[in-house]
């Protein structure tokens, strides 16, 4: 069973993360990773975060699926299964203290990017779909982190918002149901810690959902990501800083 202290850590990050989720559609490993990832190894925690992110997605992408726009879903789909395929292999070779690194990295630049970027109204072909898709999966099965890709995507290719979500929801709970294949195949959910960590972070996951319901009829959603991208930095930043440290002599 998990120490006191890593659920100390971890359910409170994970209630503001799925909170986060039901709001905006996507970012549970993006707030959740830097912070839990220093008490909880990576290695660990995806395939935990996976999980979570089935239950919370497959739910949402059920009452949806009908609004899905499911031609480009078979249009992502190929290349986000070999991303998947892919990011699986590092997250099981690479060391601890690089795939530290690595995510660190990761939610710093794309903090930068989401900081900086404007809102520009473009198109883009479908030809497109397997570089998304690919990226997107890669990053879902190292970081749990790729849907934010899906979404650049489905945003210039759908009008309808309530389209963009409902695709967005039933991309993300295929890739989660993907993750998990994989994982289970790895071995990973042999690991008694991932079990028992999966167990007791449901209830967390489950409340951050039910509140980020709740808050996104009344908060603005532009002012809310200024918040998310500030924390998302400083969270990076520690992350980064943290495995300089554990390289130091």
């Amino acid at each position: 069973m998990p120490d006191l202290h890593v659920l100390l850590v971890a359910v409170p990050t994970f209630v503001v993360a799925y909170a986060v989720f039901a709001m905006v559609g996507f970012g549970t490993t993006l707030i959740s990773a830097p912070i839990v990832a220093q008490v909880v190894p990576l290695p660990t925690l995806i395939p935990v975060q996976s999980v979570l992110d089935l239950i919370a997605s497959g739910g949402m992408g059920f009452k949806l699926r009908k609004q899905a726009a499911k031609t480009e879903v078979l249009h992502i789909l190929p290349g986000m299964i070999l991303g998947l395929i892919a990011g699986t292999y590092p997250l099981i070779v690479v060391p601890l203290t690089a795939l530290m690194a690595l995510l660190g990295a990761f939610v710093v630049l794309f903090a930068l990017r989401g900081m900086l970027s404007r809102p520009r109204a473009r198109t883009t072909s479908a030809r497109w779909a397997w570089w998304y898709g690919f990226s997107g999966g890669t990053l879902s099965a190292m970081f749990g982190a790729g849907a934010w890709l899906y979404a650049i995507y489905l945003m210039r290719r759908l009008e309808d918002p309530a389209a963009i979500r409902a695709t967005q929801s039933l991309l993300i709970a295929v890739g989660a149901v993907i993750r998990v294949v994989l994982f289970a195949i790895a071995g990973k959910y042999s690991n008694a810690q991932v079990i028992w960590l999966t167990v007791l972070l449901l209830p967390a996951m489950a409340l951050g959902v039910f509140l980020g319901n709740r808050i996104a009829h009344t908060l603005n959603r532009t002012r809310f990501l200024r918040v998310l991208y500030l924390v998302l930095l400083a969270t990076g930043t520690s992350l980064l800083i943290r495995a300089t440290n554990l390289y130091a002599p």
